[in-house]
């Protein structure tokens, strides 16, 4: 049995919004026979506020699915500005630091970034307590940072190149999410043999138990989206769309989450008069594919920037594990490789509402090459991105270092 400290200032269960890789692999590791502390916020990344129970306390350890988890203080209440994210960052990291030292000592410990500062603190605790460290690339920091204008001081992006080569050199090894991270480490200097890519997955075991209410005409097509409505995502793209297909009474988009730009989206849709598209507050993880199953083609909107040619968002596998075609508005490379590799829906340019929209008719035209898209996809991740099949090759890689 090997004793592992999982950080992760964002830890995410099925109960809860968002994406859920970490518990589906601390929950993996822990059906394997190992004992797993996992030390991440009180304040959760999609509700930005901290629960009443935590309200007044710095670091609380409870027992949650067979988990050991600490859970500590970060400041509530940020936005999309630098400061206030920077705020949240590191007021994590001292408290973060307090509880992994409190926690048993591990064997491995594994943390995962952005953000990059609860990643070195997981390094930090790695030196400190002589144990094996596995850095979790979810995102190259601060290449996507600086790319997306979320940080644009130099000296605050030299701060963070350092930080993020001293958890590199100390990592035993890396788990790069796409293979545009891992070309990045490499490019970066870390040897290929050192890292391990395990991309995001599919939760095939999360069947919904019929669809949800979404609050569209019954007889209406669906065009959903089920995610952070955040700086990366260009949902404006999908306003254009359905600017562009408000007199086609047949199609209905709906918006699923929250997150920084949903006040303005809502603001935009109404002063534009879109009647044909509904927002929805963020829905658990659990109920995410009963959302899904009234979805008649989902719409993965991002920016038209290099930096999301290597994208493969979580929200992908969750689209193709339902059965629904996807259209993607995203720049030409790995997601859109997937799309035409799996045959599973339409690649357009992204931020082009006018091709967004054309994609969308052209489903709603045709459901019967709607639903063969569907089931295509699913077959496909059911082949190459089934979460257990990828929770066990990160249990593997543990265990390779413990």
């Amino acid at each position: 049995m090997a004793r592992v400290l999982y950080v992760s200032q964002y830890f995410v269960s099925a109960d809860q919004p968002g994406g859920a890789r970490h518990w589906r692999h601390t929950r993996a590791l822990v059906a394997a026979g190992h004992q797993v502390s996992v030390v991440t916020s009180f304040v959760q990344h999609k509700e930005r506020a901290i629960p009443e129970r935590y309200q007044g306390r710095r670091v609380v350890r409870t027992a949650e699915d067979g988990l050991d988890v600490w859970r500590v203080y970060a400041t509530p209440g940020y936005g999309s500005d630098a400061r206030s994210r920077a705020r949240n960052y590191a007021s994590f990291v001292p408290w973060a630091l307090v509880a992994a030292m409190r926690a048993p000592r591990p064997d491995v410990v594994v943390a995962s970034s952005p953000p990059l500062t609860a990643a070195a603190a997981g390094a930090a605790v790695a030196t400190a307590r002589r144990a094996r460290f596995v850095f979790e690339v979810r995102d190259l920091w601060p290449e996507s940072a600086a790319a997306t204008g979320l940080v644009s001081d130099p000296r605050v992006i030299r701060v963070m190149d350092l930080m993020a080569r001293a958890c590199e050199r100390r990592a035993d090894r890396a788990v790069a999410l796409t293979e545009g991270i891992r070309d990045g480490l490499v490019a970066r200097g870390i040897s290929p043999a050192r890292i391990s890519l395990i991309t995001n997955g599919a939760d095939l075991d999360l069947a919904p138990n019929g669809a949800a209410p979404v609050p569209v005409p019954e007889s209406a097509f669906v065009a959903m989206f089920v995610g952070q409505h955040g700086t990366y995502g260009a949902l404006h793209t999908v306003l254009d769309a359905a600017d562009r297909l408000r007199a086609d009474e047949r199609v209905r988009f709906v918006l699923v989450g929250g997150g920084d730009r949903k006040p303005a989206l809502v603001e935009e849709a109404a002063r534009r008069g879109l009647s044909n598209v509904t927002f929805v507050d963020p829905v658990p993880r659990r109920e995410v594919p009963a959302w899904l199953a009234r979805a008649d083609v989902c719409l993965l909107p991002y920016q038209d920037s290099p930096l999301f040619a290597g994208a493969l968002p979580n929200k992908t596998f969750d689209y193709l594990g339902a059965g629904r075609p996807i259209v993607a508005a995203v720049p030409e490379g790995e997601l859109s490789a997937l799309v035409r590799r799996a045959a599973c829906g339409i690649p357009v340019p992204p931020e082009d509402g006018a091709a967004m929209a054309a994609a969308v008719r052209r489903l709603a035209d045709d459901p019967a090459a709607a639903a063969r898209m569907g089931a295509d996809g699913a077959a496909y991740v059911r082949e190459h991105y089934d979460r257990a099949d990828l929770a066990a090759r990160f249990v593997s890689l543990v265990e390779s270092l413990a």
